[in-house]
């Protein structure tokens, strides 16, 4: 229901009159690998907001659906436990941050550097033995807007996460009490999408 709820919230923001601000909305291909929790291909939306000729507001939501953490790839995990399972679970993360494009008259390609904080909306599945909040990281950013129409574009996006978060286990099914542990949501995300400008 949150999900939605954001997605909603989202999809209000897109629909602000092209005529106020400069700026474009997009659809993305995205691709994470997180240090503790493997990685996942997904989909996002992109909506950015000039507010100078060279920076934009960017507001970017990006799903993955198959998330799991391998507790053989985490550091410090309790010695009682015997951890035979991975934790699955899906990740929704929302962006909002800024970015600089190094934008001249007449350039097709348009680089950009940028960097904001991120919202993550986290559910685990139900049989993955724990429990997860939702949890705050950041990103930086780089990317190449390529304009190949009068109000199109592709867009390139390689960014850097970090994050944290703890999963609150009943022992995740083969032990005899709870434990918390802290898995590491560090890593790359790439994204590649086409984008409707104004």
């Amino acid at each position: 229901m949150k999900r939605a709820l954001l997605a909603l919230s989202l999809l209000t923001l897109l629909a602000v009159p092209a005529g106020a601000v400069t700026g474009g909305i997009g659809v993305h291909a995205g691709w994470v690998a997180m240090d503790d929790a493997g990685n996942d291909a997904g989909w996002g939306l992109l909506a950015n907001f000039g507010v100078s000729p060279h920076v934009d507001i960017q507001l970017r939501m990006t799903d993955f659906r198959s998330l799991v953490v391998d507790f053989d790839d985490v550091a410090d995990l309790p010695e009682d436990i015997d951890f035979r399972r991975g934790f699955e679970f899906q990740s929704t993360l929302i962006d909002f941050g800024f970015a600089y494009n190094f934008r001249k008259d007449g350039r097709v390609f348009t680089p950009f550097v940028g960097g904001g904080g991120t919202y993550y909306l986290l559910d685990s599945t139900p049989d993955s033995h724990g429990r997860i909040n939702d949890e705050y990281g950041w990103y930086g950013l780089a990317g190449l807007d390529f304009i190949f129409a009068k109000r199109w574009g592709v867009y390139l996006e390689g960014m850097w996460r970090d994050a944290k978060m703890t999963i609150r286990g009943d022992g995740f099914g083969v032990g005899t009490g709870p434990t918390d542990v802290g898995v590491d949501l560090n890593g790359p995300q790439v994204n590649l999408g086409i984008k409707y400008t104004w």
